[in-house]
């Protein structure tokens, strides 16, 4: 009774604390992963029903397979199936099937399926917290007649029993014999139990943390967990254990989570004989969380009674006048906060009238001001509409003047455009004229040369092979042609300054004109130009650059596939400014 009050004493305080910081978590864990699982299990529990009719369900159909069932051996394995299916969801109907196929014919005779299934009710007394029948039972079998098979389900169940009862008389003396009952079973389960079997790792395991090998036990029982699913009994049992071990070794935060990951699996796999929402009842309410704690704790409380566990019943009820207190004390809390504000709630609804009433008043004195405002405001608006009628006048009038003036302005812009280009034009002839004068005169110059050049071939009696060679040479007709083309490309350029850069941009990026250092125009874009000048026959191009048509075609069709658009490449360059 001393250990009790102490809990009950340690309890309160945790209640005082809480209620003193606002009932709310005073240690959040920052960790994001750990609160998604809390919301998880919040969703599982909200959802819970589904997995309980799933249960139900496979119940019921086991129930109408042994009823049309003829075959005593299928018969038999239905009813095994019923009682594990109940096995962690209802004590008194796995007791049931277990008595029932204990009764069929076809067990009867069977020795070693009899002592299995006395071994297993032995197990479900135990959880079900009949202890004294779950010892009875087996203390009627000799350990001598347990086959080797069974030697392994027979230690693992008087380990069951006796660490329910070193947990159920925590707070006597027994409690330490009851351990001791169950180390000595645990080291009998060793010696027995296939190295990597389930009941190897849990107990053994167990006992390996309570050595201090924790870190190898933790390691081991995770490769386990990863082979099994959220709602297998297994899954449940070993993230339970490593919750168990996280805690001893002081890892808050993977004891929080494996024992949510416990209380999952419980949820999905209908098991209603759990510790899971024990745990975490106890766990919020540490943390601070009152609301989480009385809902947890309701939840285990529920689940033993399904299952008629008086031990976990009575476990979770010892903590349910504390957390209810707690629970009580906050809805006092927020009771009490709830009634203050519904004071200032009045006084503010009191202030409001107030404050309504005088608003009133200034608006039955604003009503007034108004109409006689609205009296004036009349009398000037007569006066207002003779002015707007002298007003538009004038702004008919003023309107007129601007169309006017806005007509004279739009014709000295357009005088103006036209003296301008007028201007650029005057200044272009005179420059093209200026070129071709200079062209013209160098041209009349190389023919008087190249004349003057035959005369004193034929006046110093040059032989005619000497002659004919000077006539066949084109030296004068290219260097006249060579200077012609530069007059053109400067012509070019300087109507079009961006002539060479304007082209390019129409090109595909690699596929531009690269022109060669002191060139000007090469014969692409001589060829482009005479486009771009409106001369596209391809007739007029081919003798311009001295070339045949085809050539010309070729140039052409080239440049088109080298384009961005090919289609209107030509209507492009024609735009080029």
């Amino acid at each position: 009774m001393k250990y009790s009050d102490s809990i009950k004493t340690y309890l309160i305080l945790l209640i005082l604390i809480s209620v003193f910081i606002g009932c709310r978590r005073s240690n959040v864990d920052d960790d994001s992963s750990l609160q998604t699982l809390y919301q998880n299990l919040d969703r599982e529990i909200a959802g819970c029903e589904v997995y309980d009719n799933k249960k139900e369900e496979r119940i019921a159909e086991l129930r109408r397979g042994f009823n049309v069932e003829k075959d005593a051996a299928k018969q038999t394995e239905i009813l095994k199936y019923l009682a594990y299916e109940f096995n962690s969801y209802n004590a008194d109907s796995a007791l049931y099937y277990v008595e029932k196929c204990l009764k069929h014919p076809y067990i009867q005779g069977n020795e070693q399926e009899t002592l299995s299934l006395i071994i297993r009710k032995a197990d479900i007394f135990a959880h079900a917290g009949l202890f004294p029948d779950a010892l009875e039972t087996l203390g009627n079998l000799s350990r001598t007649d347990i086959p080797d098979n069974l030697l392994e389900d027979y230690y693992a169940t008087y380990c069951v029993i006796y660490q329910y009862l070193s947990e159920y008389t925590a707070e006597h003396g027994r409690s330490t014999d009851y351990e001791h009952m169950r180390t000595i079973y645990a080291d009998s389960l060793r010696q027995v139990t296939r190295p990597g079997s389930f009941n190897d790792l849990i107990y053994v395991m167990t006992e390996k943390a309570r050595k201090g090998e924790e870190e190898a036990a933790i390691s081991a029982l995770k490769n386990e967990l990863s082979k099994y699913q959220p709602g297998m009994r297994e899954y449940s049992i070993l993230a339970s254990t490593l919750a168990y071990i996280n805690k001893t070794v002081g890892n808050d935060a993977e004891y929080k989570r494996n024992i949510t990951m416990s209380a999952i699996s419980d949820v999905k796999g209908s098991v209603k004989e759990n510790m899971s929402f024990r745990e975490m009842a106890t766990m919020m309410f540490e943390d601070g969380d009152v609301d989480h704690a009385n809902y947890y704790l309701k939840k285990s409380i529920a689940d033993a009674n399904f299952y008629s566990a008086f031990m976990r019943n009575a476990q979770s009820s010892k903590m349910l006048p504390v957390i209810d207190e707690a629970y009580s004390s906050r809805q006092k809390q927020l009771t009490s906060r709830l009634r203050t504000m519904m004071w200032c709630s009045i006084i503010l609804s009191a202030i409001l009238i107030v404050t309504v009433f005088f608003i009133l008043k200034q608006f039955r004195k604003l009503r007034e001001a108004n109409r006689k405002i609205r009296h004036a405001n009349e009398e000037l608006s007569d006066l207002s509409n003779k002015l707007k009628e002298s007003v538009n006048q004038l702004a008919e009038m003023n309107t007129r003047l601007g169309e006017t003036n806005n007509e004279l302005a739009d014709k000295n812009s357009e005088l103006a455009d036209k003296n301008r280009l007028l201007l650029e034009s005057n200044r272009t002839k005179e420059q093209y004229a200026g070129l071709f004068m200079e062209y013209c005169s160098s041209a009349i110059s190389s023919l008087s040369s190249y004349q003057k050049s035959l005369k004193v071939l034929a006046a110093q009696g040059g032989n005619r092979a000497t002659l004919m060679k000077k006539l066949d040479s084109s030296e004068i007709s290219d260097e006249m042609l060579k200077r012609f083309y530069g007059l053109y490309d400067e012509a070019i350029l300087q109507l079009y300054p961006d002539f060479v850069k304007k082209f390019n941009t129409l090109l595909l990026p690699e596929e531009r004109v690269a022109l060669k250092s002191g060139e000007l125009l090469n014969t692409e874009l001589r060829l482009y130009a005479l486009i771009r000048m409106g001369i596209d026959d391809s007739a007029k191009i081919a003798r311009f650059l001295r070339c045949s048509i085809s050539t010309v075609y070729t140039y052409r069709s080239k440049m088109k596939k080298r384009a961005l658009r090919p289609e209107t490449f030509e209507e492009d360059v024609k735009e080029i400014s």
